[in-house]
C-alpha cells in the first residue's frame, strides 16, 4: 500500500517532555485507530472494486476504466495538501475530520447507483472528503504525545497497523464476499457503512481524544504554531550557515538546479501542450504536466534561496523524489492492471477455496501486519551493531524488491502466453480487424480455417469484437431501447423494435434478468425491468452473426485453460510489501529531518505530490492494458524498477554526504 501516514510534525506546542509517561497509551489512540481503520476499509474496499466495476458491470474497455482510476487516485493523494492547509488555518482538526467522514460516507453511497453522473459525483465527494479526513486524523495522533515522548513512535506503529487491518478487510468483505455473491452495488454500499462506523466512533469518543490532546500539553486551536520559534527553526538556520559538502558543487550548484527547473518546469509541459495542439492527446492530458511544472518552478526558486548545508539536504529530497515516484508508479498497479490480471488471467481456485480478484489486494495489508515487526527487528539489530542501511540504501533495496515483484508477474505472463487455444471458423467478418484486439494475440489462421488465441481471451475483448461485428442499425436501436426501458416495470413493460437483427436471433437468454419476451416476427423486444449495464452489454453482443458469435464465445471458454495459478499474484504482492516496508517508513521521516523549517510545508507537499504524480503516470500506462501483451507490460515495470535500483545504489554515497549529519 502507498505511504499513508506522514509523521505528525506540526501543530504541537513546545512543552517540556519532563515527567511525560513512558508506558501505556492514551485511550484516544485506540479511538483514532478504529476511526482510521474503518476509513481505510472504505478506501481499499472501494479501490479493489473500481476498475472491475467499469469493465465487468458497464462493459468498458480497460483503457477507459484506467483513465478514471488514474484521475481518482491521483486526486486522492493530492487533496490532503489543500485539506490539511484549510484545517490548520481556518477549520480546525475536529470539524475537518467530521466533514471529511460525512463527504466520504455520502460519496460511497452514491457509488451504489449505476447512473454514471451520480457515480462520478460520488468519486468527487470521496476526493473532497479524503482531503479533509486523511491528514488531520494523523495529526491528532501526534498531538496526544509531548515532544520527546518515547511512546510516540510506537503509537504511530499501532496506528499503522489499524490502517493495514482496514486495508486487508476492505477487499475481502467488499470483493470476496459482497461483490461475488450480491454484486458491485452491495460492495460499494459496504464502504459507506464503514464510513458511518468511522464517523460514529470519532464523534462518540471525541471528548476522550480532546482530553488526551490537552493532557499532553497540546491544543486543537487553529493555527496554534503560526509564528512560533522552535528548535527546528534554529537548526535550519545553523544548517544554512554550514558549508556545503565538498566535491558536490556541480550537483548542488545553481546551474544544475536551474537546469532541472527548466527541464521539469518548461520542457515537459511544452511537450504536452504541443501534443494537445497537434491533436495527439486530449486536453485532460495537459493538466497534470502543467500542474507539476508550476510546482517544479516553485521548488527551484525555493531551493535556490537555501544556502550551504541546508541546500545539500534540500537537494536530497528532490533526488529521492524521482525514485519515490518510480516506486509507487509500479507498486500501485495493484489496484489497476493486477486487478485485470486477477480477474481475467488467474485460476479462481486457491487450494481449498475460490479466491476473487479483489481478494488478492488484501495480501498487502496482511503482509504488513505479519512482516512489519520482523523488518523493525532487523533494522533495530543492524542499528545496534552500526550496520543499519542509510535512507538511500533502504530505498534502493525497496526498488530491488519491487523489480522482483514485477518479475514474478513476467513469469506468470510467460506461463499464460504459452497456452494456445483454437476453434474452427470459416471466415472473419469483413468489418473486423483482429490485429486491433488483445494486443495481437487474437488471430485467424487462414490456412487451417481456425480462430486462434494465445493465453486467455478476456470477456471485455469478446464483448468488443462482437459489438463491432453487429449491424450499426442494431447497435443504435438497442441503445435507444435501453434508454426507453428505464421506467419499465411488470405493470408497465417497455417494448421496442430492434433493427438489423441477425438470423436465428433470440436475446432472451442473454438478458433473462429483465424477464424479457421476444417476438421474432415483428422483431420486438419486451422487458419488465430496466435494462442494467451488464444486460446492455450482453444484448449488444447478441447482435453479431451466429456463425461468428458462437466460435468467439467457444474460444473464450476454451482459453480458460491458459489461466495460471494465483500463487504468482501472492508472490508478487508479498515481494512488493517487502519493498514498501523499506521505503514507506523512511520517506516522510527523512523529509521532516532534511527540509529547512521555512520550507517544511512546501517540501512535505512536494513529497506527497510524488504519490499523486505516480498514480497519474502509472494509471496512464495502465491505459495500454489489452493493447500490449501482458509479458511486455510487466517487463516495462521490471525495467523501470531495476534501473531505479541501479541508479540509487550508485547515488547512495553521494546522497549520504549531502545529508550531512542526518541519518
Amino acid at each position: 500500500m502507498p505511504p499513508r501516514n506522514p509523521p505528525e510534525s506540526s501543530g504541537v506546542t513546545q512543552t517540556s517532555p519532563q515527567n511525560a509517561p513512558t508506558t501505556g497509551h492514551p485511550r484516544g489512540l485506540y479511538v483514532l485507530f478504529g476511526t482510521e481503520m474503518w476509513e481505510r476499509f472504505c478506501y481499499y474496499g472501494m479501490r479493489a472494486l473500481l476498475v472491475l466495476y467499469f469493465v465487468e458491470h458497464h462493459g468498458w474497455q480497460p483503457s477507459r476504466a484506467s483513465s478514471v482510476f488514474k484521475w481518482y487516485t491521483s486526486l486522492i493523494y493530492l487533496s490532503p495538501l489543500l485539506g490539511g492547509f484549510l484545517a490548520d488555518r481556518y477549520l480546525g482538526l475536529r470539524p475537518s475530520i467530521v466533514a471529511g467522514a460525512v463527504f466520504m460516507g455520502i460519496g460511497s453511497f452514491f457509488l451504489t447507483q449505476d447512473a454514471l453522473p451520480v457515480f462520478y459525483t460520488g468519486l468527487v465527494l470521496l476526493v473532497i472528503g479524503n482531503g479533509f479526513f486523511k491528514p488531520n486524523v494523523t495529526t491528532l495522533v501526534g498531538r496526544m504525545y509531548r515532544p520527546g515522548d518515547a511512546r510516540r513512535d510506537r503509537a504511530f506503529t499501532i496506528f499503522y497497523m489499524g490502517i493495514n487491518l482496514g486495508g486487508m478487510l476492505g477487499p475481502l468483505v467488499c470483493g470476496q464476499w459482497l461483490r461475488a455473491h450480491y454484486g458491485f452495488n452491495y460492495g460499494f454500499g459496504a464502504t459507506g457503512v464503514a464510513m458511518i462506523f468511522s464517523l460514529l466512533l470519532f464523534v462518540g469518543f471525541r471528548k476522550q481524544v480532546e482530553r488526551d490532546v490537552l493532557a499532553a500539553g497540546n491544543t486543537l486551536a487553529v493555527g496554534a504554531l503560526v509564528g512560533q520559534e522552535s528548535a527546528a527553526k534554529r537548526q535550519g538556520e545553523m544548517d544554512e550557515a554550514k558549508p556545503a559538502a565538498k566535491g558536490f558543487a556541480p550537483m548542488a550548484g545553481r546551474g544544475f538546479i536551474m537546469l532541472m527547473g527548466v527541464l521539469f518546469g518548461a520542457l515537459i509541459p511544452v511537450y504536452f501542450v504541443s501534443q494537445y495542439i497537434q491533436g495527439h492527446v486530449p486536453l485532460s492530458a495537459v493538466f497534470m504536466p502543467v500542474a507539476v511544472a508550476g510546482i517544479a518552478i516553485w521548488m527551484t526558486a525555493s531551493l535556490l534561496s537555501v544556502k550551504g548545508a541546508g541546500r545539500d539536504k534540500s537537494l536530497v529530497i528532490f533526488i529521492l523524489f524521482v525514485f519515490q515516484l518510480l516506486f509507487w508508479m509500479a507498486f500501485e498497479q495493484a489496484g489497476n492492471s493486477l486487478s485485470f490480471w486477477a480477474e481475467f488471467n488467474t485460476v479462481r481456485k486457491m487450494v481449498f477455496f475460490d479466491m476473487e480478484a479483489e481478494a488478492y489486494q488484501a495480501v498487502n495489508g496482511l503482509g504488513i501486519v505479519l512482516v512489519a515487526p520482523i523488518f523493525a527487528w532487523i533494522w533495530l539489530r543492524l542499528h545496534r551493531v552500526g550496520r543499519e542501511p542509510s535512507t538511500g540504501m533502504k530505498m534502493a533495496i525497496s526498488m530491488v524488491f519491487l523489480a522482483l515483484s514485477l518479475l514474478a508477474m513476467v513469469g506468470a505472463a510467460v506461463a499464460e502466453n504459452a497456452t494456445e487455444s483454437r476453434v474452427a471458423l470459416e471466415r472473419v467478418p469483413e468489418a473486423i480487424d483482429l490485429s486491433t484486439f488483445d494486443a495481437g494475440r487474437f488471430q485467424f489462421d487462414a490456412a487451417k480455417r481456425e480462430l486462434v488465441v494465445r493465453g486467455t481471451l478476456p470477456s471485455f475483448v469478446v464483448h468488443d469484437v462482437l459489438k463491432q461485428s453487429a449491424d450499426p442499425k442494431y447497435v443504435e436501436s438497442v441503445e435507444a431501447f435501453v434508454r426507453e426501458s428505464a421506467q419499465a416495470s411488470p405493470e408497465h413493460p417497455a417494448s421496442g423494435k430492434l433493427q438489423g437483427v441477425p438470423a436465428e436471433y433470440d436475446p432472451t437468454g442473454a438478458i433473462a434478468k429483465t424477464k424479457p419476451s421476444w417476438d421474432a416476427a415483428s422483431a420486438t423486444l419486451t422487458v419488465n425491468e430496466p435494462i442494467d449495464p451488464p444486460s446492455r452489454t450482453a444484448l449488444l453482443s447478441e447482435g453479431a452473426p451466429a456463425e461468428w458469435r458462437n466460435p468467439v464465445r467457444e474460444l473464450a471458454k476454451k482459453s480458460d485453460a491458459a489461466r495460471v495459478t494465483g500463487f504468482w499474484l501472492v508472490l508478487s504482492y508479498l515481494l512488493a510489501t517487502f519493498g514498501e516496508l523499506c521505503i514507506s517508513p523512511v520517506g516522510y521521516s527523512m523529509v521532516t529531518k532534511l527540509a529547512p523549517t521555512r520550507f517544511a510545508s512546501l517540501f512535505m507537499g512536494v513529497w506527497l505530490l510524488s504519490n499523486s504524480v505516480a498514480q497519474y503516470i502509472g494509471g496512464s500506462i495502465s491505459e495500454s492494458w489489452g493493447k500490449v501483451t501482458p509479458t511486455h507490460y510487466f517487463t516495462l515495470f521490471v525495467a523501470s524498477s531495476a534501473v531505479g535500483a541501479l541508479l540509487l545504489f550508485l547515488l547512495v554515497r553521494p546522497v549520504r554526504k549531502l545529508m550531512h549529519d542526518v541519518h
